[in-house]
């Protein structure tokens, strides 16, 4: 009967095998290098098996079989490792190098259009007669409106999408600071009905005070008058 594992399972049970340093020795005497327990459960369990066997009794007849087939196992999973990490980062230098020809397009066709647009003022009444006889002539390409590329069109994305980030930051600061203000002037309001109570009460204690005095002094007047 064969027993089927997991490819972890393989991997474990070759790392058990290969720290037992079978390699170390020559061959057929890499057994003098297990210990004799080990040696037993190894030959004797039927699960140093081979990746290629399929429903059929393959065991590896040496030991040394089995140490190049864990070799295999960790170089084919280095490899794999390997190989998804070099497509990681060759993705990354497509992505970062496609965003930076983008946005130096960008600004080598804004630059161009800016040049374009600067008027030149030793030939600008024979620009505009030019101009105005193209019109005449060529009414269609007149009317005709220039496509917008790839570039340009994400050139303007940014923009805009810079402008409503920056509408948007202003906006949230004017809220911060209104709301600041706010919480100060309820605060000096707090803090004004506070003090103005707090006036009011020394006032009356005082009040108090002065009344109570009075009435001592009357009752005393009152006693000694008796007397």
């Amino acid at each position: 009967m064969v027993l089927r594992f997991t490819e972890e399972n393989d991997k474990e049970l070759m790392r058990e095998v290969i720290a037992q340093k079978p390699f170390a020795a020559k061959y057929g005497e890499a057994a003098q290098n297990w210990r004799a327990g080990e040696l037993r459960s190894a030959l004797g369990s039927g699960i140093e098996e081979s990746l290629e066997a399929v429903n059929e009794q393959s065991h590896y007849e040496t030991l040394a079989g089995l140490v190049r087939q864990y070799v295999m196992l960790e170089d084919a999973f280095n490899d794999d490792k390997m190989d998804r990490i070099i497509k990681k980062k060759a993705d990354e230098a497509s992505a970062t190098r496609c965003a930076s020809e983008i946005v130096q397009e960008a600004l080598v066709r804004r630059a161009l259009r800016g040049s374009e647009d600067e008027p030149d003022a030793n030939s600008s009444d024979t620009d505009h007669f030019n101009d105005t006889c193209s019109i005449k002539s060529t009414p269609a390409k007149a009317k005709g409106t220039k496509r917008k590329n790839v570039f340009q069109q994400e050139s303007e994305r940014q923009d805009k999408r810079l402008r409503d980030d920056m509408e948007l930051r202003r906006q949230q600061f004017e809220q911060q600071i209104q709301s600041q203000l706010k919480q100060h002037e309820d605060r000096m309001v707090l803090e004004r009905e506070m003090q103005d109570r707090r006036m009011l009460m020394e006032q009356a204690r005082a009040l108090a005070q002065d009344q109570a005095e009075e009435r001592m002094q009357r009752a005393r007047q009152e006693a000694e008058e008796r007397n």
